[in-house]
């Protein structure tokens, strides 16, 4: 009886990790970009909420693509703002770059993971890391 119980959690916690794919690629996809030297902005996508970013002077969403814009010297004044503000935020990257990854190493642990007790703690750690980054995000506002 105790082994249905098992597979019916095994089950659960399968639907889950499914249901958490999408932000585990974004996560993947953002961490690559930052990794290429690209800047996270505290600006977010108004079609799927992920954080914009910049590289070689073009502001995207690494999800959806949306919002490609390419920066001039037009509005220098208003850039030259948005620059310093975000640079108080930008010691936050490294951090927010050390979650990314450590969501990824969790993710691959609980793929190989035999135990379910153990999945129950990777997945634990891999939502308290996306919490901090919600948390990160909303300071950034």
């Amino acid at each position: 009886m105790a082994k249905i119980d098992k597979e019916a959690e095994r089950e659960k916690l399968r639907l889950q990790f499914e249901k958490e794919a999408k932000s585990r690629e974004s996560a993947r996809v953002m961490s690559s970009l930052l990794l290429q030297g690209a800047t996270m902005t505290r600006k977010h996508c108004k079609t799927c909420g992920d954080p914009i970013f910049r590289q070689e002077g073009k502001e995207f969403c690494p999800s959806c693509k949306n919002g490609e814009q390419i920066t001039t010297g037009k509005n220098v004044d208003a850039q030259r703002g948005q620059v310093e503000r975000e640079e108080k935020g930008e010691h936050l990257i490294g951090v927010r770059s050390a979650i990314l990854d450590k969501i990824e190493d969790l993710t691959k642990k609980v793929e190989e993971e035999e135990d379910i007790q153990k999945m129950k703690e990777y997945l634990s750690a891999i939502k308290e890391a996306t919490e901090v980054l919600q948390a990160m995000d909303e300071i950034g506002e």
